[in-house]
């Protein structure tokens, strides 16, 4: 790999993906590039041992969530969104995960869920 003072901070001429955190680098936004290993990160990335600590904390912070439209885990500790951007109070009640988000009809999809969820939460309970 490279040695740790060969990396340069440079502004990103095409996109590219961290070596770090594996998160896409876009054109235009300052970056490490490291000449020996063409190598580039993002600025605010530690060493690939410190983002791998920071995965696992961030899978025994919280349990599982489910997705929205299919109910089957959403997959919340391989998110990309950094705890601090995720308020679980709010979000994670319309977590999806990437199957479902990959579906060419995900919106469809998740308007579907959304009022099958209004239905049985508007309709009154029948007691048989």
């Amino acid at each position: 790999m490279s040695e740790k003072g060969d990396w340069i901070r440079l502004l990103v001429k095409y996109k590219g993906k961290c070596a770090t955190c594996d998160k896409e680098i876009p054109q235009g936004e300052y970056a490490l590039w490291s000449k020996s290993s063409k190598a580039i990160k993002h600025i605010k990335c530690d060493t690939p041992a410190t983002a791998e600590k920071k995965k696992q904390e961030k899978k025994q912070q919280a349990p599982e969530l489910n997705c929205f439209i299919c109910g089957r885990p959403a997959g919340w500790a391989e998110c990309g969104f950094e705890a601090g951007d995720c308020n679980r109070m709010v979000v994670s009640q319309a977590c999806i995960c990437n199957q479902c988000m990959e579906d060419k009809n995900a919106y469809g999809n998740y308007q579907q869920a959304f009022r099958a969820k209004m239905q049985k939460l508007l309709l009154p309970k029948v007691k048989i």
